[in-house]
């Protein structure tokens, strides 16, 4: 029997600065991760040190450091989500000044509007049916959704398609060739990455492509979904990769006093310091490290077994 030729696989192992390239001015960018749970915040924080012009961004339900740091930069003209908050920390700062002085346009839905409009992209349709907000006033306030009558007379709620430009998620693990593990849950990121032409995937570690394939029921992404994979150890920081380590609480409030001391009007300089200390002067994830409190701090944030 002949042998069937195989193609050399490609390494999809790149630097930040080369996935940045696929970040430009004008584009439709989703961020998976979900309320501050696996976020890609080094990815995010690099788009802002790019100065990345009227984005407009999607999100999971539920979003939180990502947005609020990206309009604090001035990147966003619209965002497309459900909630953008800290949970028990209070809420989100530049999303709630933005929102309420009208600056930028948010598109608001809920769990199913925003989850059923990337599945629609799944699927290949224009529109995905849900039943779940009829009678309720998201309705009546998002532009994603329409009512509608189906062909058997049901009537239905039509959520509009979404399909991302681009998506960046945050994992623990991956390989060279772009197979992503997560440690815990994975929220809706799976969908998101279908959803979307292409994927970028940060991750804490990298692991061997044999190691991989010994363990084929951990790849929750495979890698022919995946198009970049950075390297990234504490790349979700200060947000929380699940499995891996905790959100560093100091951290995140001392974010949202200096956005909302500098929203006071009395000084705007509490916030431009943060962007300049964390965002811009960091040469790469090491230095950011080291801002944040060195490795003597992630240290304390690890779940250790």
């Amino acid at each position: 029997m002949p042998e069937i030729a195989q193609r050399p696989r490609r390494s999809k192992l790149v630097s930040v600065e080369e996935a940045m390239k696929a970040i430009h001015d004008d584009m439709y960018l989703a961020i998976a991760g979900h309320l501050f749970f696996n976020k890609p915040s080094h990815l995010v924080r690099q788009i802002a040190k790019k100065q990345v012009k009227n984005l407009t961004v999607s999100t999971s339900p539920y979003a939180s450091y990502d947005i609020d740091l990206l309009i604090g930069a001035g990147c966003i003209k619209k965002t497309i989500c459900g909630n953008v908050g800290f949970e028990y920390m209070g809420l989100a700062p530049n999303y709630r000044n933005v929102c309420q002085k009208g600056l930028i346009e948010a598109v608001l839905g809920d769990e199913s509007t925003i989850v059923g409009a990337y599945m629609a992209s799944v699927e290949g349709i224009p529109y995905h049916p849900i039943v779940s907000i009829r009678g309720s006033d998201i309705l009546k306030m998002t532009t994603l959704a329409k009512e509608y009558v189906g062909p058997y007379g049901d009537k239905l709620i039509a959520v509009k398609a979404l399909k991302p430009e681009v998506c960046i998620i945050h994992a623990q693990e991956a390989d060279e060739y772009g197979n992503v593990r997560f440690k815990g849950p994975i929220y809706f990121d799976i969908i998101m990455a279908k959803a979307s032409k292409k994927v970028i995937v940060s991750v804490d570690e990298l692991v061997s492509n044999q190691k991989v394939r010994s363990e084929p029921w951990k790849t929750n992404i495979p890698g022919f979904m995946v198009d970049m994979v950075v390297h990234v150890p504490y790349g979700a920081h200060p947000c929380l990769s699940t499995g891996a380590y905790d959100h560093d609480e100091e951290h995140i409030k001392d974010y949202i006093n200096r956005a909302r001391q500098s929203l006071s009007g009395a000084d705007a300089s509490p916030y431009r310091d943060y962007l300049k200390s964390y965002v811009y002067e960091p040469k790469d994830i090491y230095d950011y490290i080291e801002r944040a409190g060195g490795l003597k701090q992630m240290a304390g944030l690890r779940r250790l077994p």
